[in-house]
């Protein structure tokens, strides 16, 4: 019996010699900086995102301008005035001033939430062709280039994802 067991392991081990390693695993590579890059709707969305920051950025500039004009009126006007008045005015400028760093920070939270869906729906995207273009081609493993030391020509699959991708938002 052990006899038998040990023949039928050493008949695998020769007929597994003979499989090349290309027959059992098919592995092809994506550089996700270049894909990310070249996508059309990546830089659709970076557009996006920057009208938003410059409007944001217009209304900041507008509340500043307003804040500096305050001080500069308090100035030119602090001898003239009580010193309720100008309590009450550094009050208000102090209040504006407050209002305006409340403003800045929420809007750096909603701006990165923005980016950050944004950059989830496009890697969503693109994690989907790249399976597609895995599937269709028969790849059993596809890594991003950033993770491998080498890989030869004919694995680099980052132009037909670029295409793919591409090619769907035309349509």
């Amino acid at each position: 019996m052990l006899r038998k067991i040990l023949i039928l392991g050493m008949l695998l081990i020769l007929f597994a010699g003979l499989v090349k390693a290309e027959d059992l695993a098919k592995v092809g590579y994506v550089d996700m900086d270049r894909v990310f890059d070249e996508y059309t709707e990546t830089q659709k969305a970076s557009q996006e995102l920057n009208k938003e920051i410059n409007a944001r950025r217009k209304e900041i500039t507008k509340l500043e301008n307003e804040i500096t004009s305050l001080k500069e009126e308090l100035n030119t006007q602090e001898a003239l005035l009580s010193k309720e008045e100008r309590l009450k005015r550094a009050q208000e400028i102090n209040q504006k001033i407050f209002d305006l760093q409340k403003y800045v920070r929420d809007v750096e939270m909603d701006l990165a939430r923005k980016e950050e869906t944004m950059t989830k729906k496009l890697i969503t995207a693109i994690l989907s062709v790249i399976k597609k273009v895995g599937e269709k081609e028969e790849y059993t493993l596809i890594l991003r280039k950033d993770s491998i030391l080498y890989g030869g020509e004919g694995m680099d699959l980052t132009d037909e994802v670029i295409k793919v991708l591409n090619k769907g938002k035309r349509k």
